[in-house]
């Protein structure tokens, strides 16, 4: 963040501009402090505006990891048919893990039954509050 702290900063790496690929991804700083980018950061890129703020950031883009998971899919069924299995099995368990983490992505994010629509509502008990569609 400059802000002379030692915590860590995360990337932001899947906020995307007008095309929607997980292969045209612009790398930028969750703490948007101006300092890299243009003068308003990386900002203009997305959000067009007469004036920007700083802020602090994150997105969850459960869309991205999915394609995430399936590029280690194809890379370890391309390596699969050239024998080359090994180069690819560490990058293949982590999209494994990636793959159990993205199931909450199923979910209402406030694990609440499908159809609540008031903060006072039961949450939801196993899987009943699962929509089974990427949220």
């Amino acid at each position: 963040c400059r802000d002379s702290t030692t915590r860590v900063v995360y990337i932001n790496t899947y906020q995307r501009g007008p095309q929607e690929s997980v292969w045209e991804t612009v790398a930028h700083p969750s703490c948007e402090t101006f300092g890299f980018g243009s003068a308003n950061g990386f900002l203009p890129l997305f959000i067009q505006d007469s004036s920007y703020a700083q802020q602090w950031r994150f997105t969850d883009a459960p869309d991205a990891d999915a394609r995430a998971v399936e590029a280690a899919y194809w890379a370890l069924t391309w390596a699969t048919a050239t024998g080359a299995q090994s180069q690819v099995q560490a990058t293949v368990a982590k999209a494994a893990k990636m793959g159990d983490y993205l199931r909450y992505a199923f979910f209402d994010k406030y694990f609440k039954q499908p159809g609540c629509s008031a903060p006072t509502c039961a949450a939801g008990s196993g899987k009943n509050s699962a929509n089974y569609l990427l949220s």
